[in-house]
């Protein structure tokens, strides 16, 4: 029996660049999960911890964490090279990340299933099943009118950065929640960024985007101290009579399973189920 070589695991470094966009674009085994990132970007920005697998001098995989965020980072980017075994490599890669996380006071690694690959390999490292990501889609109708609200509404600039991420924080557990640096990036390619604000403090913001034909509601945080009182609601009709000018084909917006709430907003201002979820997965690191 041919005996199969070891795998090497190192960390990513400038010298790696091309090999490793080369292994994502060519794999069939990929996965990405990059928000507002593409992938030359997110390596350039270090924007995480990437690891590499070797089978002598051919890179046959990579697996990138996110900067921790309160305790949380995310598989940002896995790939194993076609024609390889596909566990075996993860496997690996996964033993040299975790011992990373240990070092990083990493609480907890997640990973959204946008690959329908990807959660048995992860089921055998010790991950399990949290939540789903529901997409929701909007019907055409007339708007209901916003619940009264004395909030103003003002459009977004990058100075604003700082409370939107306070703000952020307050509304999401940490799985969800978004680096200042990423609400830049954001920020940056949304077509809208639109804040609610109370006595000159920002309480809740709304980024949306428009590709193509289609509009996102990307983002959509209010301080606890607000929610139920309007402030959502005043955004999401902003962000619908938006949609009225541009006229897209499609209106869409993602939440949690879990998030009741936020689904009975969405129902009431005319959105419906979509049939395309995506699972969470997590595992608690020791």
């Amino acid at each position: 029996m041919r005996q199969i070589a070891r795998l090497r695991i190192s960390t990513y470094a400038r010298q790696h660049r091309s090999a490793l966009l080369e292994l994502c674009e060519s794999s069939q085994w990929t996965h990405q999960h990059l928000d507002w990132y593409g992938l030359a970007q997110w390596l350039d920005q270090q924007r995480g911890q990437v690891f590499l697998a070797w089978q002598g001098e051919e890179l046959v995989g990579c697996i990138g964490l996110s900067l921790p965020l309160d305790g949380c980072a995310w598989i940002r980017v896995l790939s194993i090279r076609d024609g390889r075994m596909p566990g075996r490599t993860i496997d690996a890669l996964w033993e040299g990340a975790e011992q990373h996380c240990r070092g990083w006071q990493t609480r907890t690694v997640a990973g959204l299933m946008v690959t329908n690959w990807l959660a048995s390999y992860l089921r055998a490292n010790g991950f399990a099943y949290a939540d789903d990501v529901i997409s929701m889609s909007h019907i055409g109708c007339r708007l209901p009118a916003p619940a009264p609200s004395s909030a103003r509404l003002r459009s977004a600039e990058p100075p604003d950065l700082p409370q939107m991420a306070r703000v952020d924080k307050l509304a999401f557990a940490p799985v969800w929640r978004l680096s200042e640096p990423e609400l830049w990036q954001a920020l940056r390619l949304n077509i809208q960024a639109r804040l609610a604000m109370i006595d000159s403090q920002i309480v809740a913001y709304q980024l949306s985007t428009r590709y193509d034909g289609t509009a996102h509601l990307a983002r959509l945080a209010v301080d606890p101290r607000h929610q139920g009182k309007g402030v959502g609601a005043l955004l999401l009709h902003d962000f619908l009579s938006a949609c009225q000018r541009w006229q897209p084909e499609t209106i869409s917006v993602n939440t949690q399973l879990s998030n009741l709430p936020s689904q009975r907003l969405y129902q009431r201002f005319g959105f419906f189920r979509s049939n395309f979820d995506m699972a969470l997965w997590q595992k608690r690191i020791a």
